[in-house]
């Protein structure tokens, strides 16, 4: 560690830190809501993150950021989480592209190839699904419509407008604005991912690309396989593992284990907790009201351009 050269830590810094800000624009399109700005939504986001890191269990984080983002921002709690789901469709996709890149140039062990084709084959049963809602999104309107005049009670008046905060999100999907920004912004979330880790590695002297890309993916496919708190031993563990095959001592893999793990989770942290005590202390200045859980400060359902058809 001592013998590390830090102005490439420093270049990795810096390329992590610029994963928040390609993060927070992809989710931005992703939402479709101008109502938001920039920097509520990267709050909402690292947020989330945080809580992620330290109860990884039952992707706590991601309900945490979309409770933040309605809570205070307005944004209908069904349009968030399918905002974040759409998300992680496109990082697998990214997972795939990287995964299928790897097996075509470089010599990887089983146990990867088969994740990766693992990976695809979820990938197809999602976007096949995808497809079919917004495809027929009309006709599950009129599906939801229907099926709710038969709950009892209130029912049917409280989930009609979370369908349609639902089908309003996925309906952004065919617009080609959206694809081209959501895909843009994840490539170059990924490949700011993958400088990080290749700065980190020369800053000990080591320098393969093949190896940085791979710890990427790795890095991604492990710490959803176990996760733990902080992803502290799994993380270190993967890196040693990884760069072993490319003729990394498992010292030296450790090493830049530990120095990748802080460059990944101490700016993360600290961004978190600043934006978040910045946020609500703003919103306790301004008198911020507390939205419904589906709807906007005054209550209300919150019912989009798009969806807005189909009570035509």
């Amino acid at each position: 560690l001592v013998k590390a050269r830090y102005p490439w830590v420093l270049l990795a810094l810096a390329a992590i830190v610029g994963t928040f800000f390609s993060r927070t624009w992809r989710w931005r399109v992703l939402l479709g809501s101008e109502r938001v700005g920039f920097w509520p939504t990267q709050t909402a986001l690292l947020v989330g993150q945080a809580v992620n890191t330290g109860v990884p269990m039952l992707r706590s984080g991601d309900v945490t950021r979309a409770l933040w983002i309605n809570r205070l921002h307005s944004v209908p709690l069904s349009r968030a989480l399918t905002s974040i789901a759409l998300e992680k469709v496109w990082d697998l996709l990214a997972l795939c592209a990287t995964g299928l890149m790897l097996i075509i140039w470089v010599p990887l062990p089983e146990w990867f190839v088969q994740s990766t084709w693992g990976s695809l084959v979820m990938v197809g049963f999602g976007l096949t699904a995808l497809y079919l809602l917004v495809r027929w999104r009309r006709g599950l309107r009129v599906l939801a419509s229907w099926v709710t005049r038969w709950l009892p009670g209130q029912a049917g008046r409280w989930v009609l407008p979370r369908v349609d905060s639902l089908l309003s999100a996925l309906a952004s999907m065919r617009r080609p604005d959206v694809m081209i920004g959501v895909g843009a912004y994840t490539a170059l979330t990924w490949s700011l991912g993958g400088m990080a880790n290749w700065a980190v590695m020369r800053a000990f002297g080591v320098n393969s690309i093949d190896g940085a890309v791979f710890l990427l993916a790795a890095l991604m496919l492990g710490s959803a396989v176990v996760p733990t708190p902080g992803r502290i031993g799994v993380f270190e563990g993967i890196c040693v593992a990884g760069l072993t095959l490319f003729g990394v001592s498992a010292d030296l893999g450790l090493a830049i284990g530990l120095v990748l793990h802080l460059v990944v989770l101490v700016p993360a942290l600290l961004m978190a907790g600043v934006l978040a005590l910045f946020s609500l202390r703003v919103g306790r200045s301004h008198g911020v009201p507390i939205p419904s859980a589906d709807g906007d400060a005054s209550g209300q359902p919150s019912v989009l351009p798009e969806v807005a058809e189909y009570h035509e």
